[in-house]
């Protein structure tokens, strides 16, 4: 448009009026808008995080109350047993028992232990949902009561269960190997103090807690907590938020270590699965007659052996448990004693095994095998230099951990060390920081985990030279010698596969395994008393989050921490709708005085609005939908007959076009059906059944397809194309390679080459008969004796090689090594074989000069045998393309050919037809499909897939693959099996091709529903009677099918 247009443009009264009421009143409304966005943005929020900071502050009171309770609870209780002389039955202690834990809800069990190690033990089944679980007991039962008694040699336990009201429902004896003086709650339980345990595995149940204990008169009294009851009251929902929010909390202790979480802190690796060792009967017994041995499981030696919240976890529990799986050997793991502990255990017999364990003459009993092997490394302050050798090494006290013989192992080795043992870890670090430790050696990934809950490194770790990686290895008494052969076959048959995953799960560096609190930053706050009780927000993880986090412990425990942390999103969320509400009310007011500017423009606006509308429709194609807009103005109503005209004209036009395409489309498919017999009109074909199945599948209403449905006609159209398309890479495929009926067919089939080889020494055969006649040097008789068998054997020779060369047999070692012993012969040429060559052929030719007559093998391999790429093939990384590429374009050879063990293809010829789906993937991302037609790339190109991932040339599994891809693969299976117009095969019968794509859906190649589906719709049947000559459809008992698939 001209500037003079511009200039000359006039605007009616109305429209300038009405713009400047409207630009005014717009104004005022933003500015109002804003100002209330702001404020009341920011007084939400307040109100918001007001309630998470009381929200947390009662979950962590509460939690802290039940401490509370428990404290009391068990000092109640030890003041009325040392105070009361009257002797309490088991009923009145049951009574007493139920009551507190009636009280309590979060408390899992209520308990004592006398100094004669008998036990009586009442469990709450309503404590969580897992105890139930684990004990076994039915939805009527209330409560588990567990006595122990008898002398070492036979304990027995009996469990009885209980309803609320005291009725026994079931009763269980059996032996027991249960102490409770042996246990953690019982030997920390001194004095009139209560004793908190850190969390460990309960024995009974399997599951972990924390106990509180004290000292009473003949024993100890404790109360249990489970973990799970105390995750369950820490979620987001008890916080006032939803669930899947991202809220996260934790309750940890001084030293970092998760005790419970609302979240899975991390993703284990998985461990592939054992298969149990050929055990004979001996060994069976053995194991049949072994109880559960009871293991150690330290505290905090990761990754190797640890308590994550009291469950066993580490590198060595899982070579643990690998070797349970390998020889049916139940492990019991104790834990919540130091190593000295644990190695005192072993020594007195309280445990039976004892591992991760350096080798050392000196720990008593059998020695297995290496169970793992972990470097040597130094520790020292990040401002101290740290020697990479210990003979560097003079006075400095260098500390390790105590216990598991390791100073041992270093002193014998490194007799000039100063070596200090401690009895953990943390008192070890705790000393290196204070100084009064040089150095600490270990193994190099557990000092790894020193710097984990520091923000900035404090510890600096290096690996020492001149040391090989130390073994490990479990240890039994020698009664037990005969188990620690079994185990020691367990540890060898642990598979390269199970040793690469146990180190990605616990030696990789990245791999979070969830023993402290995921962010340093957390734990650092906690370390602060201005961060106590405070709503912080903090960058965690590159996420903005509010943090609270305050103090739980009392009394003489060890400091706890409960800590809340809540995305800045979730706030937002909760903020935003009451906002917006607000706003929308007062926005909606403010519009409601706009529109009587625009009163009496409507007569115009209201039909032009409504052409708009008919224009949308055009866009959207739907032409068939268009309507005349009714108006008394002229212009207007010519207006919207000219829409009208112009959608019918693009339908028109629109209808041919696809008609177009769909004809240029079929046109190629019939050209990759006419370019080989092999194909025949499978193009043509594979529409059709795609289309008969996948109507089977849209209105089937059960299973994975009840959903399943085209939206429309495009998306119908789309996979029509697509499966037209399906094979539309075979148009650059060469022909000698998909007619190839021979092994050694190339362009033609040089069979014909090999035999005139052999009727030269036929030839060579005779000539040598008649030389030595007519010299008169051979006995005639015996010459053609020879000559006879010469001959035979020529015979034999060539018709092993012919049938040899169709491929029909399995070509096994023998007869492969019998080709080259044909090979090996010679026959003699005369005639230069450059001569008469193509320009191709003579760059392929190695330019040797041979003085002729030249000796020529009976079969070769030559190196012009080899077609090599004239360009590296390389797959753009978008059509995600996972295929191994041969070397070589082609290989000709002929032992290499006749050498192939099934069929006639070579790895460069099968690979050549595999390319056909790469060469169609390339040809249809390059077309530019409309939207509704993107698709077609995708599913013309996934024929060749499996559910298992084996297929090409993606490699996709069983997720990646749509409902309609995978309706092409089985039509383009079936009517493979099927086609009767291909001349290199009869075709089979259809009780025969759904035996074979039932073993397919068996193996994973195609997907089993959908050939459920493809019996019970009769989409097979349908498309036989429609394709198929009369001989090949025989009857089909497709029960037998469905039920295998039942049974399967």
């Amino acid at each position: 448009m001209s500037k003079t247009s511009r200039e000359s443009r006039k605007y009616s009264i109305k429209f300038t009026v009405g713009s400047m009421f409207l630009f005014a009143t717009a104004i005022t409304a933003c500015v109002a808008i804003s100002l209330q966005y702001h404020f009341g943005k920011q007084m939400s929020q307040e109100a918001v995080l007001a309630k998470l900071k009381i929200a947390s502050s009662d979950v962590s009171e509460y939690l802290q109350q039940v401490e509370m309770n428990a404290t009391s609870s068990v000092r109640i209780l030890r003041g009325v047993s040392t105070t009361i002389d009257h002797k309490f039955s088991d009923h009145e202690i049951r009574d007493i028992f139920t009551q507190i834990l009636d009280d309590n809800p979060l408390f899992y069990s209520l308990y004592f232990g006398l100094n004669n190690d008998n036990f009586f033990q009442v469990i709450n089944l309503e404590s969580s949902p897992v105890v139930r679980d684990r004990i076994e007991a039915s939805p009527d039962d209330r409560w588990v009561i567990i006595k122990i008694t008898g002398p070492e040699a036979h304990r027995i336990r009996t469990t009885d269960y209980y309803t609320s009201d005291f009725t026994l429902t079931k009763s269980i004896k059996e032996e027991s190997n249960y102490f409770p003086t042996q246990r953690p709650w019982y030997v920390g339980a001194k004095g009139n103090n209560v004793f908190k345990t850190d969390p460990y595995l309960f024995q009974h149940l399997k599951i972990t807690g924390q106990t509180y204990s004290i000292e009473s008169k003949k024993g100890a009294i404790g109360i249990d907590v489970v973990l799970s009851a105390v995750n369950e009251k820490i979620t987001a929902t008890e916080l006032g938020l939803s669930e899947g929010s991202g809220a996260e909390s934790f309750i940890f202790n001084d030293k970092g270590e998760v005790i419970a979480s609302n979240i899975a802190l991390y993703q284990e690796v998985n461990i592939p699965d054992s298969a149990p060792l050929g055990l004979s009967a001996q060994n069976q017994a053995l194991i049949d007659s072994t109880e559960s041995l009871m293991v150690s499981n330290q505290n905090d030696w990761g990754p190797y052996d640890y308590a994550q919240s009291g469950l066993p976890k580490g590198y060595a529990i899982d070579v643990l448990n690998l070797i349970s799986d390998k020889t049916g050997l139940k492990f019991e793991f104790i834990n919540g004693f130091s190593t000295v502990e644990l190695a005192e255990k072993y020594r007195v017999g309280d445990l039976d095994i004892l591992h991760s364990v350096p080798s050392n003459i000196d720990t008593i009993g059998v020695r297995s095998g290496t169970m793992f092997e972990g470097e040597l490394a130094l520790a020292a302050k990040v401002t101290q230099s740290v020697p990479k050798d210990l003979n560097n090494l003079l006075s400095q006290p260098v500390g390790v951990v105590g216990g598991f013989e390791m100073k041992s192992w270093l002193s014998k080795r490194y007799p000039h060390l100063n070596i200090v043992e401690l009895e953990s870890l943390d008192d070890a670090k705790e000393a290196l920081m204070k100084g009064e430790l040089n150095y600490l050696v270990d193994t190099y990934h557990t000092l790894g985990e020193l710097n984990e809950l520091v923000i900035e490194q404090t510890v600096a770790v290096t690996k020492l030279q001149n040391v090989d990686p130390i073994s490990f290895h479990l240890y039994m008494k020698e009664e037990n010698s005969a188990l620690v052969n079994l185990i020691n076959l367990a540890i060898e048959a642990i598979s390269p596969e199970q040793r690469s995953a146990l180190r990605k799960k616990w030696l990789d560096t990245n791999q979070w395994r969830g023993t402290f609190v995921p962010y340093p930053e957390l734990y650092q706050l906690s370390r602060s008393v201005e961060s106590l009780n405070q709503i912080r927000k903090i960058a965690l993880g590159g996420e903005e989050k509010y943090v609270f986090i305050t103090e739980m412990s009392s009394g003489n425990h060890d400091k706890e921490y409960f800590a809340v942390l809540v995305p800045n999103s979730v706030i937002m969320a909760k903020i935003i709708p009451e906002l917006v509400t607000s706003i929308a009310v007062t926005t909606a007011v403010m519009l409601c005085l706009m529109p009587l500017a625009w009163r009496f423009s409507a007569p115009i606006v209201k039909p032009i609005r409504a052409l708009r509308v008919e224009t949308q429709k055009i866009k959207a194609r739907q032409y068939d939908q268009l309507n005349g807009v009714e108006t008394r103005i002229k212009e207007v109503h010519e207006l919207s007959q000219s829409i009208a005209n112009m959608g019918a004209e693009l339908d028109r036009h629109e209808k041919q076009q696809e008609e177009f395409v769909e004809a240029f489309i079929k046109l190629i498919a019939q050209a990759i059906d006419d370019k080989s017999p092999y194909t025949a009109g499978h193009c043509n074909r594979v529409p059709e059944l795609g289309l008969i199945l996948a109507k089977a599948a849209e209105e089937c209403n059960t299973g994975k397809f009840k959903d399943f449905q085209f939206a429309n006609d495009d998306e119908r159209r789309e996979f029509r194309i697509a499966a037209w398309l399906h094979d539309c890479g075979k148009i650059t495929t060469p022909e000698h390679i998909v007619d190839k009926g021979t092994k050694l067919e190339a362009n033609y089939n040089r069979i014909h080459e090999i035999r005139m080889r052999f009727e030269v020494l036929w030839r060579d055969a005779e000539i040598k008969y008649l030389t030595g006649q007519l010299a008169e040097t051979t006995n005639k008789e015996q010459a053609l004796a020879d000559l006879k068998q010469e001959k035979d054997a020529l015979k034999e020779e060539f018709a092993f090689i012919a049938r040899s060369n169709v491929g029909g047999e399995f070509m096994g070692e023998e007869s492969i090594a019998r080709v080259r012993s044909i090979a090996s012969k010679t026959w003699q040429r005369n005639f230069d074989d450059r001569l008469g060559l193509s320009p191709f052929e003579e760059l392929n030719k190695q330019h040797v000069e041979s003085t002729l007559p030249v000796l020529e093998p009976l079969l070769a391999d030559k190196p012009e045998h080899i077609i090599k790429r004239i360009r590296p093939l390389v797959f753009d990384e978008k059509f995600g393309i996972k295929v191994e590429v041969p070397e070589h374009l082609y290989n000709l050879g002929e032992v290499y050919n006749l050498s192939i063990s099934r069929g006639t293809l070579t790895a460069e010829d099968r690979f050549k037809i595999n390319e056909h789906m790469i060469s169609g993937i390339k040809m249809l991302e390059a077309l530019p499909f409309p939207p509704e037609l993107s698709r077609v790339p995708r599913y013309a190109s996934t024929h060749h897939e499996t559910l298992k991932g084996t297929g090409y040339p993606r490699k996709l599994t069983d997720k990646d693959i749509s409902v309609p891809e995978r309706v092409l693969v089985v039509a383009d299976i079936f009517e493979a099996l099927t086609a009767a117009d291909r001349p290199y095969r009869k075709a089979k019968p259809i009780s025969v091709a759904i035996d074979i794509m039932h073993k397919m859906a068996m193996d994973e190649h195609i997907d089993m529903e959908l050939f459920i589906l493809f019996l019970e719709s009769g989409a097979y049947l349908e498309y036989a009677q429609r394709f198929l000559p009369q001989e090949q459809i025989d009857p089909v008992d497709i029960n037998k099918y469905l039920s295998q698939t039942a049974v399967a």
